[in-house]
């Protein structure tokens, strides 16, 4: 029988985190999920792990050889069946009434995409200053309603230059697959922000459901992958091929279009003038930006999607 909702559960050396997101799923008021561990062909016992739980709505798939973080996340989508997918890394926890909350949420309209809530903060280490920073991003909307338009909240985003994303993390983050299957999923082209430009893409066709009180636990620590790519500068073309994406959504409206490709054509020159050269110095050179300026040269209509479409 097809789930309600699918919780997909991206996981590479998880080890440490696994059983406790795990039993977070199980815990859920809402019994009608599944839950699908994309294991990205781990060296510890993460997949071990997984598999100690017996529990039929528990699902567990290796992928070898071990592919990217943002690929992982679209194997976990591709393996689901639910209704609707509820994001949740390895490292993370839901509260007991996400799924019953969230899922409810989003049947109050056809037109919600997505649906986010605040999330408690976990820190793992002494770096309170972040926390201080981006504990309740999502204060920097204007008067969010529980259901809400989304052009008005992309064009909020985009008066802050698409600086912060104010949604947050996919952990906290339930979409439709409807939603999915007509924006497509995670950009693999993105290495910090490929959830960001996800949500920028649905809000320029659906609707944004937001329930004010927490429902998700989000682990922050150093051993993440997303603090372990700001350490080797690996996302240092993130906000080019975010411009990039959203240029290439015929969803986009002119007016915004334009103020995208403003910050798309300053993001460019900065990559070019500052960014590679310094790289350069440093003997840090590697294949992105001349990847990059190779889509850039090819023909509008013979350009490649920039994500990995989800098929009905």
């Amino acid at each position: 029988m097809t789930p309600l909702v699918s919780v997909c559960m991206p996981a590479y050396n998880a080890g440490a985190w696994i059983a406790e997101a795990i039993e977070s799923v199980l815990a859920q008021t809402l019994e009608d999920f599944e839950l699908v561990v994309s294991d990205n062909n781990s060296t510890d016992d993460t997949a071990a792990i997984a598999r100690s739980f017996d529990d039929p709505r528990v699902r567990v798939s290796t992928v070898s050889p071990k592919v990217g973080a943002v690929e992982n996340h679209n194997r976990s989508v591709h393996l689901s069946r639910g209704r609707y997918v509820k994001f949740l890394h390895a490292d993370d926890a839901l509260l007991p009434t996400c799924l019953e909350e969230m899922t409810a949420a989003a049947q109050e309209d056809e037109r919600i995409g997505i649906v986010f809530a605040p999330r408690r903060v976990k820190l793992e280490g002494e770096d309170v200053e972040w926390v201080e920073e981006f504990a309740r991003a999502h204060e920097h909307f204007d008067e969010l309603q529980r259901v809400n338009d989304g052009l008005p909240l992309f064009r909020q985003l985009l008066a802050s230059r698409l600086e912060r994303n104010w949604v947050g993390e996919p952990s906290n983050v339930l979409a439709t697959r409807a939603c999915l299957e007509e924006v497509g999923l995670f950009n693999p082209h993105l290495f910090q922000i490929a959830d960001f430009e996800l949500w920028l893409r649905a809000m320029l066709r659906f609707r944004i459901a937001f329930l004010d009180h927490e429902l998700t636990v989000y682990r922050h620590h150093s051993a993440s992958v997303t603090a372990k790519n700001a350490r080797v500068g690996r996302d240092w073309l993130d906000r080019l091929w975010l411009y990039q994406g959203l240029l290439a959504d015929p969803a986009l409206p002119g007016p915004e279009r334009a103020q995208v490709r403003r910050l798309r054509d300053a993001a460019l020159r900065r990559a070019v003038f500052r960014s590679q050269p310094r790289r350069l110095s440093q003997r840090r050179f590697n294949g992105d930006l001349p990847d990059y300026l190779a889509y850039l040269m090819r023909p509008a209509g013979k350009r490649p999607l920039l994500y990995e479409p989800l098929d009905g």
